[in-house]
């Protein structure tokens, strides 16, 4: 999942764990961006028979948050803000290199003089820290290798620490002025530093390596601008080092640059010895040494750094395109799409006739109805009949005993009846709710059994377009509470409409 996906995926998962009542994302709106990325998702054509894997119920939840997150943005565009503060601004890198390169430039006329000490910093100084860090670069990948993800995640706490004391003072300010946007963004930045820790860890360590590499870029050009118009000379002092072991060392450092570079080393001990300052003199030219150094900060710096920073881009890459969801995402996704034949349920569905009370051919015929169109077993809890009249026991009714165990609650109505906004409207939004509020939410499906209407009108063609226009104006009135009503024949399931 790419990493902006991956925001808005958290943001909308932060606020509808605490948004209970919807007062931030009202219950319809989530309802009707789940039924719009089901209806997105089955068009492509992957429904598996034995449940969705990751990918699609990654393609889900990006498309069902982004459809949620723009309407919240434009009520609150303090979430725009903060999905904001879990970005780094692409300046902050720019930055970064300018300052690795001007401190590049900087160690190059460290000491102000123009001489080249061939055996001091910054040359071998730059050489050893990063060979230091390639040592410990390696340990930490056998470690990792060794105790598992478990273990190398912990060495990742640091970058999520940058990302929580900067979301922090956002999150003060908004619990201030909205107590569960507050909470909403706190649980959202929590959720980013533990899920998108593995995102924010390669972008540092891309940075890291690349402004490594551009401060020896900078020593590099340091040098050459520096020995174009002044003129240096090279050589070498010590206390305590004599020409032999010089010559070892300019051996190890500098031996595997100049056996392909065509630059030429001292051949002989006599040779280093004439390279050493004195009170009476000593060093050479310059600028075979320059060269030298400039070709072993390419080898030893430059060229391992930009490599590593690859890596790190590959693996930015990789985490986009990971197939598989966190277990708190996948959780999260079969609770937004329970139900749905995205998500295979554990098949408990409770059904409430209102104002209606149903055969049992049309209670069969539900249940095959509700069977092929979820691909597995459904078992039928029937409820107490909601009557006509009784609208306000709607919420206390869907709240308690079975119906908060079910996967999906099924509202049971009548074609014959006109819907109210007054009845059949509380109901529905009263089984909205419901759905919504339960842990894990549940789904909900308003059907409209068309059976005994038809039958009324059997036998006398003229009457179909009244049939058509009850259809109609049924779909159009539960789609006002965010949910898409079923019209069917259920006694007659082979027609379905």
């Amino acid at each position: 999942m790419r990493e902006d996906i991956l925001r808005r995926v958290l943001m909308v998962k932060a606020i509808e764990e605490v948004d209970r009542a919807g007062t931030v994302i009202p219950p319809g709106d989530r309802a009707q961006a789940t039924r719009e990325a089901l209806r997105a998702e089955g068009a492509s054509g992957e429904q598996p028979a034995e449940g969705a894997p990751d990918a699609v119920l990654a393609r889900a939840l990006g498309d069902r948050a982004q459809r949620l997150i723009g309407p919240v943005i434009q009520r609150y565009p303090i979430v725009d803000e903060a999905l904001g503060r879990t970005r780094v601004p692409s300046w902050v890198l720019s930055a970064l290199l300018v300052a690795a390169f001007v401190l590049g430039l900087g160690l190059a006329a460290l000491d102000g003089s123009r001489r080249i000490n061939i055996l001091a910093f910054p040359f071998p100084g730059l050489i050893a820290w990063n060979v230091a860090v390639y040592a410990l670069l390696a340990a930490n990948w056998v470690r990792t290798k060794v105790h598992g993800a478990k273990k190398a995640g912990r060495s990742r706490r640091w970058a999520g620490d940058v990302v929580t004391r900067r979301f922090e003072p956002l999150v003060k300010a908004t619990r201030r002025v909205h107590a569960v946007l507050g909470e909403a963004l706190a649980g959202y930045g929590a959720s980013w530093v533990e899920i998108g820790g593995a995102c924010i860890a390669q972008h540092l360590r891309r940075w890291m390596h690349l402004a490594a590499a551009v401060v020896a870029i900078g020593l590099i050009v340091g040098l050459y601008v520096r020995g174009t118009v002044l003129r240096y000379e090279a050589g070498w002092e010590s206390t305590f080092l004599g020409p032999a072991q010089v010559h070892a060392i300019l051996g190890m450092l500098y031996g595997s640059v100049a056996g392909w570079s065509g630059v030429q080393l001292p051949a002989s001990v006599a040779d280093v010895e004439s390279l050493r300052w004195t009170a009476q003199g000593g060093g050479g030219d310059a600028a075979p040494w320059i060269h030298l150094i400039a070709l072993g900060l390419l080898c030893y710096v430059v060229l391992p750094r930009l490599l590593l920073a690859g890596v790190a881009t590959l693996a930015l890459a990789r985490l986009g395109r990971a197939s598989a969801l966190p277990e708190q995402l996948r959780s999260y996704a079969r609770s937004s799409f329970r139900g749905s034949s995205i998500v295979r349920s554990s098949g408990h569905t409770s059904v409430t006739p209102y104002a209606y009370e149903p055969s049992d051919a049309s209670l069969a015929g539900l249940q095959r109805w509700l069977q092929e169109s979820s691909g597995g077993e459904v078992r039928l809890a029937r409820r107490t009949t909601l009557r006509y009249g009784e609208e306000d026991m709607a919420a206390q009714a869907f709240a308690i005993g079975a119906h908060q165990q079910a996967d999906l609650h099924v509202v049971l109505m009548n074609l014959a009846a006109t819907p109210e906004a007054e009845n059949h409207g509380v109901v529905i939004a009263a089984a909205r709710d419901a759905a919504h509020q339960a842990r894990p939410p549940a789904a909900v499906r308003i059907v409209v059994d068309e059976s005994p209407y038809a039958a009324r009108l059997a036998g006398d063609a003229s009457l179909a377009p009244r049939l058509e226009e009850r259809r109609r104006l049924w779909r159009e009135f539960v789609a006002g509470y965010g949910i898409e009503a079923d019209v069917v024949s259920l006694e007659y399931i082979g027609d379905i409409r």
